[in-house]
């Protein structure tokens, strides 16, 4: 009914004329059913129908004012919803927008039309937050004691009781539309509480994580570093070289390593306690970090040995600063007050690319130099290509095994160099024998592979003299029995040092046996003929060629035709006899090369 009134609301001529036509028709047609009970005069009949006329027309005003009056109050009732829905709907569109471009939820807390909790609950406790509050929506405030009589929790925890409260309902009226804004309100209330909890959360996980994070650094700090020294530590260290390493190799930059040990330092915690021993080592790593402040990397590597890395830094460069921290621990044995005689440190240096090939290798170097520092006589700093008044002693050379465990062949190359440096060897020709042993590897139909272990070997076959006193192999007068024997261990020295560099142990062979004789009188196992390896009697031939050539302490070096003449005496007795004849016709061809091109330079 309502919706056709408003729909024929604002014809109101329309609906007045519809109104007097019906009291018309009801004024007509009442005279008609009046006369079938009645009998009436014409003369009254007229005058009937006429007041029947207008009857019906007063009736039509009636009808018609009473039409207006209802008309008035629903059209009064539409405007009261019209504009509620529009305040709504304000409201709603600006919630939202503060919500979604401001983030902040706008919730309205008091307002007129809202009943005061405590007036309408006759309520006197002074406890309740909202006491004494006017027209305050009671049910969007924590901790009020209206349900229980204890405090409540959040909105969202006491939603569901409020809404059955008194209070409420009068505020809503039972409308739908103010509960709906009501509930529009609420929602936005729930959100700030929800964004309020997750904004403490979120403060609190970033307290806590600012915490984890302090303590995984301390961890990794305590991880990466000495406690005692507070250097880096051993595990450190070889993240810290591998890398060093890449990135030398990566921009073709040199990198040297020091490798420390104090010297003694067993006699200092028996002698004066192991806390003075602790003492001595603090004190080393305070001095290591300042001389690596600069442009170094310092840490301890085990015990009381350490390390420096130099980046881009020559073996020269370092050998200085090695020897200026030796020259300190003068200084270190005042601030631990101890006597100077305790204090001492022996250093070893080796530097990237010349002693080695990779990081592990260049360990080794530092490592092996370490050690011949310690057989120069401690308190030393020795270079690994260096190895003058090195004198290993019984158990060195399995000591200097097991350093170069894993070396790489530039570490090895570099070894056997300096082995010959050591034996005073002249190194006339040496790219000349090469070229030599390749030709007669080529000769004997070898795969080139075959020819490049075999031109190594050339190369490394006396690296064993490591483990021979420099005093034994220079020495000018006649060998004694002991001493021949120890001379007769350095190819089995030799064996031992390339097993243990894992890329190498293809030659061990011709290494081994290269001091066999064809005739079966040679050694370390007295192999006979075609028994010996084949590599083994090729470099037997170049070994003594170049020995010949070379100035020895017992004589001069022979002249070409003499050492020609001396390996044709020894074939089928030391040297194979073919093989004898391979080499002269290759080294002779060698030689007219030379000449040759020597003359096309003039």
């Amino acid at each position: 009914m309502d919706k056709l009134l408003a729909r024929h609301l604002g014809s109101a001529k329309r609906v007045y004329a519809i109104m007097i036509c019906i009291g018309l028709a009801l004024g007509l047609i009442f005279p008609y059913f009046f006369t079938l009970f009645i009998s009436a005069n014409s003369g009254w009949g007229a005058t009937f129908r006429l007041a029947s006329l207008a009857a019906g027309f007063a009736i039509g005003n009636l009808y018609f004012f009473l039409a207006g009056s209802i008309f008035s109050r629903v059209d009064r009732k539409l405007s009261r919803s019209k504009q509620e829905l529009e305040e709504a709907k304000e409201r709603f569109a600006s919630l939202t927008h503060a919500a979604i471009t401001n983030e902040s939820w706008l919730v309205k807390m008091e307002d007129d039309s809202v009943p005061t909790c405590w007036r309408v609950k006759d309520c006197a406790d002074a406890g309740c937050p909202v006491h004494g509050e006017e027209h305050r929506r009671c049910w969007l405030v924590a901790g009020t004691f209206c349900s229980t009589g204890l405090p409540s929790g959040r909105f969202a925890q006491k939603l569901g009781n409020c809404a059955k409260c008194e209070v409420y309902q009068r505020a809503t009226g039972n409308n739908p539309i103010t509960g709906i804004s009501e509930a529009f309100n609420g929602l936005m209330l729930a959100f700030r509480e929800k964004e309020e909890m997750l904004a403490v959360a979120n403060e609190e996980l970033k307290e806590r994580y600012g915490e984890l994070e302090q303590l995984h650094r301390q961890a990794r700090e305590m991880a990466d570093s000495d406690l005692l020294t507070g250097l880096r530590n051993h595990a450190h260290f070889q993240q810290q070289l591998k890398w060093e390493i890449a990135k030398a190799e990566q921009n073709h930059k040199k990198i040297s390593l020091i490798m420390l040990d104090l010297d003694n330092f067993k006699l200092i915690n028996d002698s004066f306690g192991h806390q003075k021993g602790d003492e001595v080592l603090r004190c080393l790593g305070h001095l290591l970090a300042e001389e690596a402040s600069s442009a170094g990397y310092a840490a301890r590597y085990g015990g009381e040995e350490f390390v420096l890395l130099l980046p881009e830094t020559g073996a020269g460069a370092a050998m200085k600063l090695a020897d200026r921290i030796r020259r300190q621990m003068k200084r270190l044995s005042r601030e631990a007050d101890l006597p100077e005689r305790f204090v001492a440190a022996s250093l070893g240096v080796a530097d990237y690319p010349a002693c080695a090939g990779d990081g592990g290798s260049l360990l080794s170097a530092a490592d092996s130099a370490l050690l011949f520092a310690k057989r120069k006589g401690r308190d030393r700093v020795a270079y690994f290509r260096n190895l003058s008044q090195a004198e290993l002693k019984a158990g060195d050379v399995e000591r200097l095994c097991s350093r170069l465990e894993g070396a790489s062949l530039q570490t090895i190359k570099t070894l056997a160099e300096a082995v010959d440096c050591n034996d005073d060897y002249t190194h006339i020709g040496m790219n000349e024998l090469e070229r030599v042993t390749e030709g007669m590897a080529a000769r004997l139909g070898m795969e080139e592979e075959q020819a490049a272990s075999l031109v190594l070997a050339m190369r490394l076959h006396d690296v064993g003299k490591i483990g021979i006193p420099r005093s034994v192999l220079q020495k000018k007068e006649k060998l004694s029995d002991d001493e021949l024997a120890l001379v007769q261990l350095h190819p089995e020295f030799g064996q031992r040092i390339l097993e243990e560099a894992q890329q190498l142990r293809e030659l061990i062979s011709a290494i081994l046996y290269h001091h066999e004789r064809w005739d079966g009188a040679g050694y370390p196992e007295k192999l006979q003929g075609e028994q010996i390896p084949l590599a083994a009697r090729i470099v037997c031939i170049v070994d003594a060629y170049r020995a010949m050539r070379s100035n020895r302490p017992y004589r001069k070096a022979l002249s070409y035709k003499e050492a020609i003449w001396e390996l044709r005496q020894g074939a089928g007795g030391q040297f194979d006899p073919r093989l004898v004849d391979i080499f002269v016709e290759q080294i002779e061809a060698e030689r007219s090369w030379e000449s040759e091109e020597k003359r096309m330079a003039n």
